[in-house]
């Protein structure tokens, strides 16, 4: 198998693994026909903040599949010919409106049952998503206002990089105050409970 053919089926598998979740999820849209330039980005805002607030690494737009029964139908969509508003090209123009950015790829994936346009999106890190001026949220399979949920947009400001993973180069432990450190495992703890205990064990937290 060639690397163009693995690639091929890591991206059909992708397809397949997203079409079994039982139903509709924040993070994953699924949509038979191309839709509105417009609306697309709204779903990147959406996705990417709903990902945020799931704790997951990606959210997915996917064209071609059957809403319902989630099953691939195939899409003429081509995201690389559409145009934006403007006559713009669609990706350049729904990147622009994009504040901050969160970072999205588009794959075209031919599916053994059709082909499915891919968008795979990066979660928001730190600050909402915005697009063109407004910011949005999906709420179970709806995409809304996120300003109509302000808990949701609280936890989504909350949610910056976490510190404790960061790695400072040429440190030795003598450079880190006590505190800090205390302060540093109790983090660790919170975010990577399962990591935590096995160094508890190993004595690594004395």
């Amino acid at each position: 198998m060639t690397i163009s053919q693995d690639y091929d089926s890591h991206l059909v598998h992708l397809v397949d693994e997203l079409c079994q979740l039982s139903h509709e999820t924040e993070w994953v849209e699924f949509k038979k026909n191309f839709h509105p330039p417009q609306t697309i980005g709204e779903y990147i805002s959406a996705l990417a903040n709903a990902a945020c607030l799931k704790y997951k690494p990606k959210a997915y737009l996917l064209y071609g599949i059957e809403d319902g029964a989630h099953e691939v139908v195939g899409t003429s969509f081509d995201p690389y010919t559409e145009n934006g508003k403007g006559n713009q090209g669609l990706l350049p123009w729904i990147t622009a409106g994009l504040i901050p950015n969160p970072g999205f790829e588009v794959f075209i994936v031919e599916h053994p049952s059709g082909r499915v346009v891919v968008f795979e999106i990066e979660p928001a890190r730190g600050r909402p998503v915005s697009f063109y001026g407004k910011f949005y949220i999906r709420v179970g399979s709806s995409k809304t206002n996120l300003k109509r949920h302000p808990e949701k947009e609280r936890a989504i400001w909350s949610r910056g990089s976490d510190w404790s993973a960061e790695i400072c180069e040429g440190a030795t432990m003598d450079d880190l105050d006590p505190e800090a450190v205390t302060k540093a495992r109790e983090q660790f703890a919170i975010t990577h409970p399962s990591q935590a205990d096995d160094q508890e064990r190993q004595g690594f937290s004395s």
